[in-house]
């Protein structure tokens, strides 16, 4: 009987596994240097990114809507600037992007975290709409990076989307950080 029970959950997450799946794909952009799995492919826009010195700059987001139907229904995004021209200022850049989070709702979640041992802000934003903003900020490569999903508060936390990131050098090859330099990994 037991058997019967464990066939039957067996057959039914086989059959439905690939229509989660189907849809999201790993997309690689090797002209900002990442790599992060999408609902679909992802739309690029670019729109005007200012420091809190005042500087302006320009912000590539890569957006990617899950189907509403779905139960990760939500918009994913992944923002990069480029801050090659201002590199003095890169170093409060997670900082002015976590505030910006933090004015969005109720913060259930803000700590550091890491990325293949690359500095990192993580933080989970409830918003008064009911939506849930996850978002993991960090800095490589001059480039300040956003990795941003905005899901119901319903639906299971987006971990596929968030532990997918991945940056890359100049090779299009995944770094981590060493104590003594940057280690690839193949």
């Amino acid at each position: 009987m037991r058997l019967a029970g464990l066939m039957t959950a067996f057959v039914a997450l086989f059959l439905t596994s690939p229509v989660f799946a189907q849809d999201w794909a790993e997309y690689i952009n090797r002209d900002d240097s990442f790599t992060v799995n999408f609902p679909g492919d992802p739309v690029r826009t670019e729109t005007p990114y200012k420091t809190v010195k005042g500087t302006e700059l320009t912000a590539h987001v890569y957006t990617a809507n899950a189907a509403p139907d779905s139960i990760l229904a939500g918009r994913y995004r992944m923002t990069v600037v480029d801050y090659t021209k201002i590199p003095n200022e890169l170093g409060t850049a997670i900082q002015e992007a976590a505030d910006t989070f933090r004015k969005m709702g109720a913060v259930k979640y803000d700590d550091r975290g890491n990325i293949d041992r690359i500095r990192s802000q993580r933080m989970t934003v409830d918003t008064a709409g009911g939506n849930r903003i996850m978002t993991e900020i960090l800095v490589q490569n001059n480039k300040l990076y956003i990795v941003e999903a905005n899901v119901s508060q319903k639906v299971p936390p987006p971990a596929q989307f968030q532990a997918s990131v991945q940056i890359l050098d100049k090779d299009g090859v995944r770094i981590r950080y060493q104590q003594d330099g940057v280690t690839r990994v193949k």
